[in-house]
Order: structure tokens, then C-alpha cells, then sequence
């Protein structure tokens, strides 16, 4: 069985990978019908989600929302599978970077750099940001729960340059390769809903009392490294654009949680521009603080 799933997912990337994106896109609306209406997959939880928010979105713009979430969500999937296939050149002609200067600088100065994200717009197009810096690039991630296709996923997401490291144990894990030669870019993803922990941070975000990552906040302060965030766009279908914007040059001067607090808003800023490009199938409430 293990072997049969293997080929399938292998065979499923190299079909996918050859395909033009027109054609990717065809079978990505028909992925995205039977994710809906057929399976349904998440659907209470995206309908839930959105509803909980302060975004002020009447029944009818939720339901919009929610179908072309569906058709992007799928769309991301497909695109993710079609990096495995393509170019620099390729890639940067649908994944535009603006404001790049503010991380080179940080390179001529001989620094380091923790880029926060979120699971916004074309966010695994991050995998190819070796492609445009001189700084090397560790990337977070969080491992699939099925191990072959998370193996087959771990393959494509770094065939691009950049450096996995597994959410457990990433901070120990940073904290060698900065002490190591080179400067790096981290990426975090850090919108994701943590377990309840005393280090981790309850605030407001989209209204809704959840909790936040520390992580990124704490790893800068103490290692002394600039944050910036990346704040993503989605031109067209198949073309984004990622802007950099800073956070903290010197993260030690800010107050406790300041960098946290900086990085919510400009997510929830960045998900107002369209909700429909939030990956609203992560379980982003499922935790209520305790008074």
C-alpha cells in the first residue's frame, strides 16, 4: 500500500509539473467543486471562522468568500506541486519581490534577517526565495501527518535552495546555524494556532480572544536579529507579489509582545485587502482563554 501511494503522489507531480497552467487551472476549479460541495471538506470550519471575525462580512459576501477560497486553495495546492518543475526565470516572472533592498542591507551590514509570514495568498512561493537573496534561507515548517507524501512535499519544498527545519526544536535549531558562519533569512509562519502554553500569547486578532506564536519575537531579542514582514498579494491567478516591510531593526528596543502585536496587525491588514485569500481551514479559534 505504501509503495502504491508513493508512485501515485511521485506520478501525480510529474503529470502536474509538465501540464501549462491553464490546463493546471481547469482541473484545479474541478478540485476545488468537489472539495466543496462534494466532500465538503472543512467547510463548517471556514464558515465558522469567518463568521467569528470582525471583518463585517454580511451571509451572502461569506458564502462569495468562501467559493473562491475554495478555488484558491486548490489553486495553491496545484501551484505548489508545479514549482517542483520550474526555473528561476520562470518563477520570477510569477512571483514578483518588492522592496528587496530593506533585506540586502541587512546582508552588507553583515546581519541576519527573521521574515514573518502568513498562510496568505501564494505563501509557498516562499520556497523559492533562495533563488533572489544572498542570504541563505531556513524556512519553519510543520510536517504532514501522512509520511510519504509529507517526504515527497519535504523534496519539492526544498528543491528550490531553501533550508526545512521542523517546527519542533526549530528555535535550538536557529540558534546553531546563527552561531554558525553566514547570514541567514528565517521564515516563520506565525499565524497558525499554537497549543496553550504559558510562553505563548493571547490577543486580539480579527476581534476573536487566541493565541499567537512568541517564538519569532523571542528568537529576534535574543539573537539581536531585524524582523520583517512579508506582506503578500495576489496579482492574477498564477502571479503574486510580496512586499517586505519592517518590523524591528533593533527588536531589543521594542516592548514585551510590541513585535508580536506589529506582525497580527499586518496580517489582519493584509487579509482585509481580500478574505478570500486566508487559509480559513486552519482551526485559528479552537482555543478559549481561561478567566
Amino acid at each position: 500500500m505504501k509503495i502504491i501511494k508513493y508512485v501515485f503522489f511521485k506520478s501525480l507531480f510529474k503529470i502536474i509539473g509538465v501540464l501549462p497552467f491553464p490546463i493546471i487551472y481547469l482541473i484545479s476549479d474541478f478540485t476545488a467543486f468537489f472539495l466543496k460541495k462534494i466532500v465538503r471538506y472543512r467547510i463548517d470550519v471556514v464558515y465558522e471562522n469567518m463568521k467569528k471575525t470582525d471583518l463585517g462580512l454580511s451571509d451572502k459576501e461569506i458564502s462569495s468568500h468562501v467559493d473562491e477560497f475554495y478555488t484558491h486553495f486548490s489553486d495553491v495546492f496545484f501551484e505548489m506541486i508545479k514549482l517542483d518543475n520550474m526555473n528561476k526565470k520562470q518563477i520570477s516572472e510569477k512571483f514578483i519581490l518588492k522592496n528587496v533592498d530593506l533585506i540586502n542591507g541587512y546582508f552588507k551590514k553583515n546581519k541576519s534577517v527573521i521574515l514573518m509570514a502568513s498562510h496568505y495568498g501564494g505563501f509557498e512561493w516562499c520556497t523559492t526565495l533562495d533563488y533572489f537573496f544572498k542570504h541563505k534561507v531556513v524556512a519553519i515548517y510543520t510536517p504532514l501527518k501522512d509520511k510519504i507524501l509529507n517526504s515527497i512535499v519535504y523534496k519539492s519544498r526544498s528543491k528550490h535552495g531553501i533550508k526545512l527545519v521542523q517546527r519542533t526544536g526549530s528555535i535550538n535549531e536557529i540558534k546553531n546555524i546563527e552561531n554558525s558562519k553566514g547570514n541567514y533569512i528565517y521564515g516563520l509562519a506565525a499565524d497558525q494556532s499554537p497549543q496553550i502554553r504559558t510562553i505563548n500569547y493571547w490577543t486580539s486578532f480579527f476581534g476573536v480572544e487566541t493565541l499567537f506564536f512568541t517564538g519569532s519575537e523571542r528568537l529576534a531579542k535574543e539573537l539581536r536579529i531585524p524582523v520583517v514582514f512579508g506582506e503578500m498579494k495576489k496579482i492574477n491567478r498564477g502571479k503574486y507579489e510580496m512586499e517586505f516591510k519592517l518590523i524591528a531593526d533593533d527588536p531589543i528596543k521594542l516592548q514585551d509582545k510590541e513585535i508580536t502585536e506589529i506582525y497580527k496587525d499586518m496580517v489582519e491588514n493584509q487579509v482585509k485587502n481580500n478574505p478570500s485569500y486566508y487559509f480559513w481551514t486552519h482551526r485559528r479559534f479552537k482555543h478559549n482563554k481561561q478567566i
